[in-house]
């Protein structure tokens, strides 16, 4: 990853033409690409709700350590979970669920009731009920929750 003074070519990367303008921009390089099929391995549910819970309790100053570990700590469990985590699309999807349980969080904890309920898109709902079988979704959604009161 460039801003990590890594070459690019280490992984597979996914270029996304979203219109035509796009598709026209990628036919300008398209030769000077490798084109292959995508990967899809490794399982992102039990490490989408772990992270979760980690960011949240940072995001709240619950738990965890007062100082951040050290960096080469940070690259061993980087190379780990490069080699058991979700990879390719499956990495993506980790990506998007995460995104969307955290920024649902936010909206449960800083809108009125029925407020939150209109600004959370169905498929978002869905992806959150995944995950929210034992109720530790709703459970973390009530920490931190501002006072409905105060609340636009």
């Amino acid at each position: 990853v460039p801003w990590q003074n890594k070459p690019m070519t280490d992984h597979q990367q996914t270029v996304v033409a979203r219109n035509a303008k796009g598709s026209s921009m990628l036919d300008l390089v398209r030769d000077s690409l490798i084109i292959d099929e995508p990967i899809s391995t490794g399982d992102r549910r039990p490490f989408v709700l772990e992270t979760v819970k980690t960011d949240d309790e940072a995001t709240l100053g619950e738990g965890g350590p007062s100082k951040p570990a050290p960096k080469f700590v940070g690259r061993i469990i980087a190379w780990l979970l490069e080699k058991i985590g979700p990879r390719g699309l499956e990495f993506a999807r980790y990506s998007l669920d995460y995104h969307w349980i955290r920024n649902y969080l936010y909206v449960q904890r800083n809108f009125k009731p029925d407020h939150a309920d209109r600004h959370v898109p169905s498929f978002v709902k869905k992806v959150v009920a995944e995950y929210d079988k034992n109720g530790e979704v709703r459970e973390r959604s009530m920490r931190g929750r501002r006072n409905p009161k105060k609340l636009f």
